[in-house]
C-alpha cells in the first residue's frame, strides 16, 4: 500500500512538474531581446556569459560551455537592435579545421551553416528570428541545439 501511495504521489510530482515547466518561462517582449535576457538564459544552463558591445554598438556575448575539461568558447552577436531591444542573434563559433569538409557539412547539416576564412579557420553560424517574440525556454532550446551543433563540427571538420 506504501508502495502505491508513493509511486502515486512521484508520478502526479512528475507530472505537475511537467506540465508546469512552460509555466515557468519568461516571455521576452515583441521586437526582440536583450543582451542581458540572453546572458542570463546561458548562465541559467550552466554557461558563462559576459555581455560587451560589437564594432556597431550593439550586443555581443563571450560564451563558453564546458566538455570534459575543455571550455568550448562561442559568441552570440545580435542584429536589427533598435533601443536596447534586437530582432535577431547568431551564434557563432570558430575552430581550426579540414575546410574541405566545409561543403559536406553545409550540404549534410540542417541547423548551422560552415565556412573558412583562412586555410584552417572553420567558423559555424546559427541564425534565430525572435522579433515576434520568445521566451527562455525557446532560446535555451537554440543554445542547446548550436552546443550540439559546435560539438558535432569540431568532431566532423576538427582537427
Amino acid at each position: 500500500m506504501k508502495t502505491t501511495i508513493k509511486t502515486t504521489f512521484l508520478l502526479a510530482t512528475t507530472i505537475g512538474l511537467v506540465c508546469a515547466t512552460p509555466l515557468l518561462a519568461k516571455d521576452y517582449n515583441n521586437g526582440g531581446v536583450t543582451g542581458d535576457e540572453i546572458a542570463n538564459d546561458l548562465k541559467a544552463m550552466g554557461h558563462k556569459a559576459s555581455v560587451g558591445k560589437d564594432s556597431t554598438g550593439d550586443p555581443k556575448i563571450m560564451a563558453s560551455f564546458p566538455v570534459g575539461d575543455t571550455d568550448i568558447k562561442y559568441q552570440v552577436y545580435f542584429f536589427g537592435c533598435k533601443s536596447d531591444r534586437c530582432n535577431a542573434i547568431q551564434y557563432h563559433a570558430a575552430f581550426d579545421g579540414d575546410i574541405s569538409k566545409v561543403a559536406e557539412w553545409n550540404k549534410t547539416r540542417r541547423f548551422a551553416r560552415a565556412y573558412s576564412s583562412d586555410a584552417t579557420t572553420i567558423h559555424l553560424e546559427y541564425d534565430v528570428d525572435v522579433e515576434k517574440g520568445a521566451n527562455t525556454t525557446a532560446i535555451q532550446n537554440t543554445a542547446e541545439r548550436f552546443k550540439a551543433v559546435i560539438v558535432q563540427g569540431i568532431t566532423f571538420m576538427g582537427q
